[in-house]
C-alpha cells in the first residue's frame, strides 16, 4: 500500500499550478503616496457602474497613478474641466479597492476577513474574483503596480484551495468566467484556469453554471478540452447477437471499455 507522502506527492503532481511570479516582484509591488503632495488639490467626481455610483478621490492623486488616468484627469474635454469621470463599465467594488490601494498602497478583500464562526470557513471565491477584477482594472488603465500586486494575490489565494463542494463548484465558474470575459486572450492565467477545471471536472460536471460556462465560452472550451484524459483502455462495440430484429432491444451493440482490470458496460 502506498505511504502517505507518495499519496501526497502524486495528489501534488496532478494539482495545476499556476505560473510563478517573477523572482523580483515583491521588491516591484510597493505603491507608498506622498499625501502631502495632493492633500491640497482638489478632488475629482468618479461615476463608477451603469447607475453612476459617486465617488471622490483627490485629483493629483489618481492622475498620478498612470499616464492612461492622468488623461482622464487632466484633458480639455467638458467631463476634464468640470472634473468629472465617468466609468460606466467598471464594478463599484473594484473601483473601491483602487482607491483604497491609491491611498494606502494596499487593499483589503473579503478573503483577509475570517468568519468568525467555529467550524464555518470563509468562502474563498468572493476574495479570488476581487482579485482578477483589480487584475482587469489595472490591465484596462495601465496600472503596472497594482497588477502585479492583485495576480500575485490571486495565485497565491487559489494555491490555497482544494474544491470539494457545491460551494467551489460554482465559485470556481464565477472565476472562470469573469476571467475570460475580461483578461486579455494573451494572459497566461486563462490558460491555467482551463487546467484548474480540468483538474476538477467530476466536481464541475455536475454544475449547470458550468455547462453554461462551456457554451458561452469557445476559448475556454477550446483550451478545457486540450487537458482532459480519456478512458485508459480502447472503447470496443461488440456485434449484435445473430437473429435478432431491429425491433428488439438486444439488437443494439453493447460498449465497453476493456482493460486488463475490468469491462465497464455502457
Amino acid at each position: 500500500m502506498p505511504s502517505g507522502s507518495s499519496r501526497k506527492r502524486r495528489f501534488r503532481d496532478h494539482l495545476p499550478v499556476s505560473p510563478p511570479p517573477p523572482p523580483s516582484i515583491c521588491s516591484i509591488i510597493k505603491h507608498s503616496p506622498e499625501y502631502k503632495d495632493f492633500l491640497s488639490d482638489g478632488t475629482i467626481t468618479l461615476y463608477v457602474g451603469p447607475d453612476g455610483k459617486k465617488m471622490e478621490m483627490h485629483k493629483k492623486l489618481l492622475a498620478s497613478i498612470s499616464p492612461e488616468l492622468n488623461k482622464h484627469v487632466n484633458n480639455d474635454m467638458r467631463e476634464g474641466i468640470e472634473g468629472i469621470i465617468r466609468l460606466p463599465d467598471e464594478g463599484k467594488e473594484a473601483v473601491t479597492l483602487f482607491i483604497e490601494w491609491a491611498y494606502t498602497g494596499d487593499y483589503t478583500h473579503k478573503g483577509d476577513t475570517p468568519s468568525g464562526i467555529p467550524g464555518l470557513t470563509q468562502d474563498p471565491w468572493p476574495g479570488l474574483h476581487n482579485h482578477l477584477q483589480l487584475w482587469a482594472f489595472s490591465d484596462k488603465f495601465n496600472v503596472s503596480t497594482l497588477k502585479q500586486l492583485a495576480e500575485l494575490r490571486f495565485r497565491t489565494d487559489i494555491s490555497r484551495i482544494v474544491p470539494n463542494s457545491e460551494r467551489d463548484a460554482a465559485g470556481l465558474v464565477m472565476v472562470i468566467g469573469y476571467a475570460y470575459e475580461n483578461l486579455p486572450s494573451s494572459d497566461p492565467i486563462l490558460k491555467f484556469l482551463a487546467r484548474y477545471a480540468a483538474w476538477k471536472l467530476e466536481l464541475l460536471r455536475r454544475t449547470t453554471s458550468f455547462n453554461d460556462l462551456i457554451l458561452t465560452q469557445p476559448d475556454f472550451l477550446t483550451e478545457f478540452l486540450l487537458h482532459l484524459k480519456g478512458p485508459r483502455a480502447k472503447p470496443i462495440a461488440t456485434e449484435p447477437q445473430e437473429g435478432l430484429t431491429d425491433d428488439d432491444d438486444n439488437f443494439r451493440p453493447r460498449y465497453f471499455y476493456v482493460s486488463d482490470e475490468y469491462e465497464l458496460s455502457i
